[in-house]
């Protein structure tokens, strides 16, 4: 190839000679030559053909050796107008190539494993940087296989893999959020659930309670009267037990009204009706209704109501809690005691306190004292001790209207506070 390269070289040269042969001067000739030597690492020669004496001699290399040389063909030009002519010789040596091929040869096998060992590094980098983005999008799917999908991945690629881990991670948030609609749907379910079950174990208990309640006063009627009829011993004397039986009769009407109010306020869908009313005149009225019970009892019942005091109500429903809280005061203090009521504004909170005297109620009773039939009264007597609906039923109206209220031990007595 070198030596092809070398005549291909000196074959141009030539041809530049020849058509500039019979108009350019000897000087310029071996310009040329000179500058091919120089340029192609070769000696030169400009000879005349017929006594083959040297014109021109440009000399790169000195003695080549035989294996060494190549040449190029002679080549001969004649000017028919000066009668001049001239001939051109150049050879080269391959020293240098075959000094480079060598040294080649030599260090051949060391370029080779520095290319394959540069190969395998660039393999292994590009590997890796191709490699990992596709682990962390394995690791994301298996993740979300198990459902977490707590940490989405960061892959700043806008190739395939990219465009992949995108939607990985876009599916992921999707499925949080679906998954906590779900959640939160659950959460709501299983609520409406347990408050449905435990309304359902409510309404058991309640009618279990009222079938037990009930039982008692029919049982009695019913044994009076037919005592009467009968005229059976003590029942002979009719007007006095036909009195006891309108008695029971009218403790009975009182509970079923009680029963029903209980039934209809236990209801969690309950509405009432709320307007601004007066509170203070409702308290005092209420007040007043039960001045002559309370000097029937022996009871000393004073009462305070700031005036004009205001809040939205119900004032149907907030009536029967007050009334259940006075008469409950009346009915369970002893001969002499007090039953001290006040209605005031205290800072910014309108603030109704009921204290009656002379009795206090053990902690276990103040906790289950808001139960439907729950008496402090032991022997369950229903004219001593009530229905047992009546705090049942105040705590459902204060908690309809969102008041606050408490009930503990005072200095003199029990203390019932509500807040408005």
């Amino acid at each position: 190839m070198y030596q092809k390269e070398f005549k291909e070289q000196f074959d141009k040269l030539t041809a530049s000679v020849s058509e500039q042969f019979n108009s350019v001067p000897l000087d310029t000739l071996n310009e040329l030559a000179k500058d091919f030597g120089q340029e192609n690492s070769a000696n030169i020669v400009i000879f005349d053909p017929n006594t083959a004496k040297t014109i021109f001699e440009y000399s790169y290399w000195g003695d080549i050796a035989t294996e060494d040389l190549i040449q190029s063909s002679v080549l001969g030009f004649y000017n028919t107008e000066t009668d001049i002519g001239y001939g051109f010789y150049a050879e080269t040596s391959l020293s240098s190539v075959n000094k480079v091929t060598t040294g080649l040869r030599a260090t051949l096998p060391f370029l080779f494993f520095i290319s394959l060992l540069i190969s395998l590094i660039v393999s292994a980098v590009y590997a890796y940087s191709l490699t990992r983005p596709l682990v962390k999008i394995s690791e994301m799917s298996h993740k979300m296989k198990n459902l977490d999908l707590s940490t989405p991945h960061e892959i700043h690629r806008t190739d395939e893999i990219g465009v992949l881990a995108y939607n990985l991670n876009d599916m992921s948030e999707r499925l949080v959020d679906t998954l906590g609609a779900l959640q939160k749907a659950n959460d709501k379910l299983e609520e409406d659930i347990e408050r449905e079950r435990a309304l359902e174990k409510r309404r058991k208990d309640l009618f279990t309670a009222i079938s037990h309640e009930l039982k008692t006063p029919l049982t009695i009627l019913k044994g009076e009267l037919g005592g009467m009829i009968d005229k059976v011993g003590v029942y002979q004397n009719r007007d006095e037990y036909l009195a006891h039986a309108y008695e029971t009769t009218e403790s009975m009407e009182q509970l079923v009204k009680d029963i029903l109010l209980t039934t209809r306020i236990d209801d969690d869908d309950v509405q009432l009706n709320f307007q601004d009313d007066n509170i203070s005149a409702l308290v005092s009225k209420i007040c007043q209704s039960y001045e002559m019970l309370a000097d029937e009892k022996g009871i000393s019942l004073t009462y305070y109501c700031e005036e004009n005091i205001v809040a939205p109500i119900d004032e149907i429903q907030l009536q029967h809690a007050i009334r259940n809280l006075v008469s409950n005061a009346i009915f369970h203090s002893p001969k002499g005691a007090m039953v001290d009521i006040q209605l005031a504004n205290i800072g910014d909170k309108r603030k109704l306190t009921i204290e009656n005297s002379g009795v206090h109620i053990t902690e276990e009773e103040i906790e289950n004292i808001f139960e439907p039939f729950y008496r402090t009264e032991k022997s369950r007597n229903r004219y001593t001790g009530g229905s047992g609906l009546g705090l049942f039923i105040v705590k459902r109206v204060l908690e309809l209207h969102n008041f606050d209220y408490t009930m503990e031990n005072s200095e003199h007595g029990v203390l019932f506070t509500v807040i408005f």
